[in-house]
């Protein structure tokens, strides 16, 4: 749903705020052709999701509602908004919950200006420029970066976005989680943040980080039909607890990333080490309602595999594709059980609405997946076997 936008108060008190900004990128660039002006408009959109869950080791077989999602984008000449809620509650696996709507919070929502074709800036809840953006894999449970807070994470600041030719740069400072939504528990959020643990979590943590800083740099390169991406991520944040007067509690993240991506075919690989320094060995992370500890040290690996069937592509079924999925998160604390999962899985829009996805995932120590720990699988360890359940997700998107 598209509203056209003819007021241009919006847009003048924009630009008063960024005059400055403004001015030194006009200045720098003023012999280059100005950007085109994108359409004047508000679009309205979102998602119903259901989901099958099927795991015959905990006998669990269920198909029901799994979100709402909600979203907003406003296109202003070179100012835009973006904004994202997610409802759930009511279904497995909330159903400890009495209705839809128990559970929801917000996925991001920021303001963006374009200055020129080559610089941006985002303020808000904007993703946190650590790895590929936005997934670094093709499955809908995501990696275990995911769950260690690292993939797919959404936190309140500014980026600033430099490209020119085959290069990009990415600058990021952020002041603070994302806002709270509503919950049974302190995991109020879609991405996994550091926040303090639920009462009844084991050797659960209190830390929040601040004045987190976020540096990228990519490089793409073009052969024929291929296209390649080099990348390096680094992350710095301070940790804060009231339980605890630490000074130098702090969080480190920097890594590697590649990806390569022809007509079928799409492979994206990337390392990431994740180091944070307080005086215990894990710490506590949260996000769709509920809370878990992380190892504090260790590498993150992950590795995804896509492939594209045109020859699937049959009446009202487009992009249909197949994708295997590892990640690994190899902890450096000796007793710590390293946590691994694979994923094999196969996607396909329907009637351009409809988007499915049916996935067999295996787990090791692995909180999201078959009966290990869901507190302790990504710290200490789970029940240090391979377990595996079935997904299925049906979206209708509008």
């Amino acid at each position: 749903m598209q509203i056209l936008l003819k007021d241009k108060s919006l847009r003048s008190l924009f630009l008063l705020t960024l005059s400055y900004a403004i001015c030194q990128s006009s200045y720098a660039n003023e012999t280059e052709e100005k950007p085109q002006v994108e359409s004047r408009r508000i679009d309205f959109g979102g998602a119903i999701r259901m989901r099958f869950d099927y795991d015959a080791d905990r006998d669990i077989r269920k198909l029901g509602f799994d979100t709402a999602i909600a979203n907003l984008d406003f296109y202003y000449d070179q100012l835009s908004g973006h904004a994202e809620y997610r409802i759930l509650g009511g279904a497995y696996p909330y159903d400890y919950t009495d209705k839809i709507g128990d559970i929801h919070f917000a996925k991001k929502a920021y303001l963006a200006y374009r200055f020129n074709e080559q610089q941006s800036v985002q303020v808000g809840l904007n993703q946190v420029p650590i790895g590929f953006q936005p997934y670094y894999t093709s499955t809908v449970i995501e990696s275990l970066g995911y769950i260690a807070g690292v993939e797919d994470l959404y936190r309140v600041g500014v980026k600033y976005d430099y490209k020119v030719e085959n290069h990009q740069v990415l600058f990021g400072y952020y002041v603070a989680n994302a806002w709270k939504g509503k919950g049974t528990g302190q995991g109020a959020y879609y991405s996994n943040q550091i926040i303090p643990a639920d009462p009844s979590l084991e050797h659960g943590t209190d830390y929040k980080e601040k004045d987190a800083v976020a540096f990228q740099y990519n490089y793409t390169q073009q052969h024929d039909a291929w296209t390649s991406n080099y990348g390096i991520s680094g992350y710095y944040s301070k940790l804060k607890s009231k339980a605890v007067d630490e000074k130098n509690a702090h969080r480190e993240v920097y890594g590697l990333h590649y990806s390569i991506d022809g007509n079928r075919l799409g492979i994206k690989l990337i390392t990431l080490f994740n180091h944070l320094t307080t005086p215990a060995d894990q710490t506590t992370f949260g996000s769709y309602d509920g809370t878990f500890n992380v190892a504090n040290k260790g590498v993150l690996y992950s590795a995804d595999v896509n492939y594209k069937i045109p020859q699937f592509n049959v009446k009202d079924i487009d992009n249909f594709n197949i994708y295997a999925h590892y990640s690994r998160y190899d902890k450096s604390k000796k007793d710590f059980l390293d946590s691994e999962q694979v994923v094999l899985g196969s996607a396909f829009t329907y009637k351009k609405n409809f988007y499915i996805a049916a996935e067999w995932l295996f787990g090791k120590n692995n909180p999201y997946i078959g009966s290990s720990s869901y507190a302790q699988s990504l710290a200490a360890g789970g029940t240090n076997r391979w377990e595996n359940q079935v997904n299925i997700n049906i979206g209708y998107y509008f």
